[in-house]
C-alpha cells in the first residue's frame, strides 16, 4: 500500500504516532472541561443561549428572570399573645357573664317570659316536684347547670318535646335571669339515714359504685350528700325519681348526649334496669 505522506517526509509509523497524540490532546482537554466546568474552546454552549441557538427563526426571546421572585420572602409568623392559650367560654358562660337578673328570673319562673315561654312552675312547681313527677327540681341546682342545660336545650345537645321549644322562646337574658334566681334558691334539706339502717342497693352504689363492673361511685361526682359537687356537677337528692331513672336510661340508650366527655354516658351504660330502679329511689326521697 502506498504511503500518502510519503511526500511530505512523514513515514506510515510517523502517520501514527502523530494521530495517537492529536486524539490524547483533545481528550485531555475534553475531560478537564467536564471535571471544573469551565468551558473550553470547542464546547458546547448550555443554558439560555443554547437555547436561542436552537430557538426557531421568528421565535420570542425567552423572558428575563423576575428580579422581585427572588427578593420575595415568606411571611412573618404572627406573633403570639397571651390570649392564644386561653379557652374560650361556653355561650352558657359568656350569657351568665353579660347580665341578668334573679328578680326578673322569678318572674320568668312564675308567669312566664314576654316572649311566650310558659311560666316555669307550671311544671316543675315551686320547690319540689311530688315523686312521680318526670320534670326536675330547679331551686338549688347552680346557676351554672340551669344557663349550660337550656343554652343546651336552645342549640340541640339536648332534646326535650317540651323543654326544647321553651327554650328557644327565651332570649339570652331571660336564660341568665332565670339560671340565677334558681341559683339563688336553697335546696331542700336532706334527711339522714337512721343509725343501724343498712344502706340500699343504691346507697351503696352511691357511695361505694362497683369495681367489677369500672363503676366509681356517684358521690365521686356528686357529692358525698349528693347536693352537688361543682358548677356542673348538679345536685341528685331530693330530685323526682321518675326523673332520675328517666334521665339515666336517656344517658345509656344514648337518647341525651349532653355531658361533654361523654362519663354519663359511659358509666350508665354498665346500668341494670335494677341498679337505675335503685337509685332512683335513693336519689328520690323526701326530705
Amino acid at each position: 500500500m502506498s504511503n500518502p505522506l510519503k511526500p511530505l517526509g512523514i513515514g506510515v509509523g510517523g502517520a501514527v504516532a502523530a494521530t495517537a497524540v492529536f486524539v490524547g490532546i483533545m481528550h485531555l482537554a475534553f475531560s478537564t472541561s467536564l471535571i471544573d466546568g469551565n468551558p473550553r474552546a470547542g464546547d458546547a454552549p448550555s443554558g439560555p443561549a443554547t437555547t436561542a441557538a436552537t430557538a426557531p427563526p421568528g421565535s420570542p426571546p425567552p423572558p428575563a428572570p423576575d428580579p422581585s421572585a427572588a427578593q420575595a420572602k415568606a411571611p412573618a409568623p404572627r406573633e403570639r399573645t397571651g390570649t392564644d392559650f386561653v379557652v374560650a367560654k361556653a355561650r352558657w358562660e359568656t350569657i351568665l357573664d353579660q347580665g341578668g337578673a334573679a328578680d326578673q328570673g322569678e318572674k320568668i319562673a312564675s308567669a312566664g317570659s314576654s316572649t311566650g315561654a310558659a311560666a316555669c312552675v307550671t311544671c316543675h312547681g315551686a320547690q319540689a316536684a311530688t315523686a312521680a313527677s318526670s320534670f326536675p327540681r330547679l331551686a338549688g341546682l347552680s346557676a351554672e347547670y340551669i344557663a349550660k342545660q337550656l343554652t343546651d336545650y336552645q342549640d340541640g345537645a339536648r332534646a326535650h318535646p317540651i323543654m326544647s321549644g321553651i327554650a328557644k322562646t327565651l332570649s339570652e337574658a331571660d336564660i341568665a335571669s332565670v339560671a340565677k334566681y334558681y341559683g339563688a334558691q336553697a335546696a331542700p334539706a336532706v334527711q339522714a339515714a337512721a343509725p343501724g339502717d343498712t344502706p340500699s342497693a343504691g346507697a351503696r352504689l352511691h357511695t361505694g359504685g362497683d369495681m367489677e363492673r369500672a363503676l366509681p361511685a356517684c358521690a365521686n361526682c356528686h357529692g358525698m350528700d349528693a347536693r352537688g359537687a361543682g358548677p356542673l356537677m348538679p345536685g341528685l337528692f331530693a330530685q323526682p325519681s321518675a326523673y332520675i331513672a328517666a334521665q339515666l336510661n336517656a344517658f345509656r340508650g344514648n337518647q341525651r348526649a349532653n355531658d361533654d366527655q361523654g362519663e354519663m354516658r359511659s358509666f350508665a351504660s354498665r346500668l341494670s334496669d335494677s341498679d337505675i330502679a335503685s337509685l332512683a329511689d335513693y336519689y328520690g326521697l323526701k326530705p
